[in-house]
Formats: C-alpha cells, sequence, structure tokens
C-alpha cells in the first residue's frame, strides 16, 4: 500500500481550521447586540475560547507541515548531502597538505579548522548511529521495513521506537548506558558520566593523575562540568590551580596545610582562606616557616 504524503493531509486540517476560523469572524460580524465591553454574553465568550482553541491548532499543523518538509529533504538528500561533505573535507586536506609542503607555512588553514570541528562534531554522534544500526534493528525489522525505498515517516517511527532501547558500552565499566548518559573524548572512547566525573575527581586529589588524559589526549573538564555540583567543582578547580602553579606556598599550620594561590600572597606573607592564619615565606616562595 502506498504511503500518502502527510503534508498533503496537514494542508487539508490547515484549510479547514482557516475556514472555521472565518466561520467565526462571519457570525461575529452578524452579532449587532449591546453589552458593555467588560461584560459580554456568554455565546460571545464561547466564540473567543473556540477561536483561540483554533488557532493553536492550526499553528500546530502550520508546525507539523515544516517538520515533516524537513524531514522529506533531508531522507532525500542525505546521500548527496553526505558526498558533498565527503568531497568538501577531501578538499579542504588536500588543500592543507599542499600547504605543509611549503616551509614557510607552519599553521593549519583556518577551513581545516572550522572541518575540523564541524567533523569532531558530527563524529559525536556516530557512535550513537552505529548502536543505533547494529544493536536496536533486528533482521526481521530489516526484511519488513528497511531499506531505501522505504517511506521518510517509517523510518522515523522505527528509529523512534528503537531510540529508548538504544544503548553505548562505557569503555571503563563496560555498562551499556543510553547515549545521553555518555561522553565522548578526543580520543574516541567512551564514557558514561558517573565513571568520567569519577575519574576527574581522582585526579583532583592525586597529582598524579593530573592533568586528567584518556590515550594520551587531554581531557576537558567542560564536557562533562554540568554534572559537578558546586563543591565538586570548586575542589577540582582549586587543585588545578595547585597543580599546576610553578612557586607553591602551603600554609604552615599543621592542622590547614592548604594550598595558598598566589593572589593570596606578598612578597612576606601568604594569607590563608581556609584557616585565616597568615604563613610567612622567606626568599623561597614554595616554603613556609611560620604561622602569625
Amino acid at each position: 500500500m502506498a504511503c500518502l504524503d502527510p503534508c498533503l493531509q496537514f494542508d487539508d486540517e490547515s484549510f479547514a481550521l482557516q475556514l472555521q476560523l472565518e466561520e467565526i469572524e462571519a457570525q461575529r460580524q452578524l452579532q449587532s447586540g449591546k453589552w458593555t465591553e467588560d461584560s459580554p454574553p456568554d455565546f460571545v465568550l464561547a466564540f473567543d475560547d473556540f477561536e483561540t482553541e483554533l488557532k493553536k491548532a492550526f499553528l500546530l499543523v502550520e508546525d507539523l507541515k515544516i517538520a515533516h518538509s524537513i524531514a522529506k529533504a533531508v531522507a532525500s538528500d542525505a546521500v548527496a548531502i553526505e558526498e558533498s561533505r565527503v568531497e568538501e573535507t577531501q578538499s579542504v586536506q588536500d588543500r592543507d597538505f599542499a600547504l605543509s609542503l611549503n616551509e614557510d607555512e607552519n599553521l593549519p588553514s583556518q577551513d581545516l579548522l572550522e572541518t575540523s570541528r564541524v567533523g569532531a562534531e558530527s563524529a559525536d554522534w556516530d557512535h550513537v548511529l552505529r548502536a543505533t544500526e547494529a544493536s536496536t534493528f533486528s533482521d526481521q525489522s530489516c526484511n519488513t521495513v528497511a531499506g531505501p525505498s522505504i517511506h521518510y515517516t517509517h523510518r522515523q517511527k522505527i528509529v523512534l521506537e528503537h531510540l529508548p532501547q538504544l544503548r553505548v558500552e562505557c569503555s571503563v565499566c563496560g555498562d551499556a548506558v543510553h547515549p545521553h548518559a555518555t561522553v565522548r573524548l578526543v580520543c574516541g572512547d567512551i564514557y558514561c558520566k558517573p565513571c568520567l566525573k569519577s575519574f576527574l575527581l581522582r585526579a583532583a586529589k592525586d597529582e598524579s593523575l593530573f592533568p586528567p588524559t584518556c590515550h594520551r589526549q587531554a581531557i576537558d573538564i567542560t564536557i562533562i562540568e554540568a554534572s559537578f555540583t558546586v563543591e565538586e567543582l570548586t575542589a577540582y578547580r582549586s587543585a588545578e590551580l595547585e597543580f599546576t602553579s610553578t612557586d607553591r606556598v602551603y600554609c604552615a599550620s599543621p592542622e590547614c596545610a592548604k594550598f595558598i594561590p598566589r593572589p593570596q600572597r606578598t612578597a612576606d606573607c601568604a594569607s590563608c582562606e581556609a584557616c585565616r592564619a597568615e604563613t610567612c615565606v622567606d626568599a623561597v616562595p614554595s616554603s613556609a616557616t611560620d604561622v602569625v
């Protein structure tokens, strides 16, 4: 059975709603009753409420028409768009390679930087798409509804039905979790958010793990910053400031011994915000000699 274009159905619904709105306006023109503006009769209030609902329905139908139009265009042009993207990426890479042969050109082209950024963003979804294809579509579903000739509305329905079942594997704990609960690192590994957060918090306590990396690629905390509490983020930033400092000064109080950042120091004294003590420092900025 051939699939009807939903846009045609939406056109009919939109036309019907428009006729109803025009009918309401025509009925208003026929009314010549006398009433105060702040006290209209019930039938006028009913017309107003009905008109409001019709306008909401009309806007909804128009939005659906746009959404289906976009989905239809994406489905029909997907192959051409991908081929164009691959060609453009290859062209920029070829240009960068040519520039690299010139000894005076040490920096990558701006076009390559932009393409790399876009490519990285696209790659973030690659593991999701691969997992969708590999783990959610059964042989039966592929034999019945899959294929290039399937209508785009059916493809969308398949994806939406299987999306809650989609899982990707965490590179650390091995658990299968939803893609939205994972982070794909620069190196390509996929971490579930609890594992990545736990690793970063351990790095904030163990200098040997700082800066945190995976396959020698730095891990940027901003990709999971929203999962941190204010206290956890403050602790991480404090550790980052301490571990990257080249001239460290610590509170001389044995009960405290907190790192004192440079803004809290003078040439002779360092003020500890944790315990309010002042530590006298000598010519060696990383050693504390006395507590005031």
